[in-house]
């Protein structure tokens, strides 16, 4: 029997990313297709080239269907921090007695934490942080198990209708009939940390193109979620303005970066211009690197709760991921250690992959089959469509 297979899309500040996958042996992510299409990306929450998005979505959903030669008619799409808010809340369900506890009664605790009221969000994911029985256990599944009572501290994550209707109406018009929406952040998460170290809260800096979200991950939910409109696309800009090159030039040389070496005055990088090389100081292209990474440390700080002081600290993305003393310089700034978090996936194992595979692979652990969805996703339908 063929395995069923998954599209999902990761809306990057840089690229559109198309994965088409399936589970292989023991459960093992398979990738059947895959393509990008790099477009203008996004800046606080708007669109840059708006008119130019829907060709960036066209090109990488087709080239990724002819890879798989899979048609699609379904898609996953994450919706990125810069266009999602998470809120968390604790509440308490007393049953009077001992009970099993069902699925429903899960359903009621997100019932009641949904209270918000505002037509320009929409409700996209709702995942426990932790459930807690009357003898104290810590759980992340209470269900089946008995209490006379339960406190839940559940994670609700909302995206903007804007954006939401925007992608809808892109995605209709190239012929895909049914879209449901992720947090690219959490599914992120939940696939880079594993389920032990999530016990205890850990902080996720994702630093892509223009945007870095900080996320604080516990459980199966968020803590909490920031992003701010900066990110390795800032230092080729950097560069660009302050060695007076072109932004391909500088692009060209934020690949080269080693800012874990004493350059001195004499030592060069080169870049290629118009078939000649040109030698580019090592110190200064460093320094120029070193005060933008500081700064992004200062806004990294502010995105976290001072009770954050002792979480373990990741980074991944593409945006400084692979700047070699980079991370370095970021834990020396934020006086943090600070460890780089790659996917596990053999074929696309980069920072920059992380949300894509972290979309696949919880679609496909938490897929249910065509008409037999949970109760919870029910209810989640539900309150969207409300």
């Amino acid at each position: 029997m063929p395995k069923a297979k998954v599209t999902v899309i990761d809306i990057g500040s840089k690229s559109i990313r198309v994965l088409i996958a399936s589970h292989g042996t023991v459960n093992a992510l398979s990738v059947c297709g895959y393509s990008e299409s790099e477009y203008a990306g996004y800046y606080e929450g708007e669109f840059l080239e708006e008119d130019k998005l829907l060709d960036a979505f066209s090109k990488a959903l087709l080239s990724a269907q002819s890879v798989a030669n899979h048609y699609v008619d379904k898609v996953y799409v994450g919706v990125p921090a810069n266009f999602a808010f998470c809120k968390t809340k604790t509440l308490t369900q007393n049953f009077g007695q001992k009970v099993r506890i069902l699925d429903e009664d899960i359903a009621q605790i997100y019932t009641m934490a949904d209270d918000l009221r505002n037509p320009e969000y929409v409700l996209i994911s709702a995942s426990p942080i932790s459930f807690e029985l009357d003898d104290g256990t810590i759980t992340t599944s209470p269900v089946g198990k008995k209490s006379n009572k339960l406190t839940a501290n559940v994670c609700l994550i909302y995206a903007e209708r804007g954006f939401i209707e925007k992608i809808n109406a892109i995605l209709k018009s190239i012929g895909v009939g049914s879209v449901e929406y992720l947090s690219s952040t959490l599914c992120e998460d939940l696939y880079l940390l594993p389920k032990e170290r999530r016990a205890e809260p850990n902080v996720v800096i994702d630093c892509g193109y223009i945007e870095t979200s900080v996320s604080i991950v516990q459980g199966e939910g968020l803590l909490d979620l920031k992003s701010f409109a900066v990110g390795g696309g800032h230092i080729s800009a950097d560069l660009m303005e302050c060695l007076n090159i072109t932004f391909d030039e500088a692009e060209q040389l934020r690949k080269q970066l080693v800012l874990s070496v004493n350059a001195g005055e004499s030592d060069d990088y080169e870049i290629s211009r118009g078939g000649s090389v040109l030698p580019i100081s090592m110190k200064k292209a460093n320094e120029i690197t070193y005060a933008r990474l500081e700064m992004m440390a200062s806004l990294i700080e502010k995105c976290i709760k001072s009770e954050s002081v002792t979480m373990p600290y990741y980074l991944t993305g593409g945006g400084i991921s692979y700047i070699k003393g980079a991370r370095e310089i970021l834990s020396s700034c934020m006086e943090k250690n600070i460890n780089l978090l790659y996917p596990k996936d053999l074929h696309l194992n980069k920072p920059h992959y992380a949300a894509l595979l972290g979309m696949a692979e919880y679609v496909l652990n938490n897929r249910q089959e065509e008409g037999n969805k949970s109760f919870i996703s029910r209810l989640i339908e539900k309150i969207i469509k409300r």
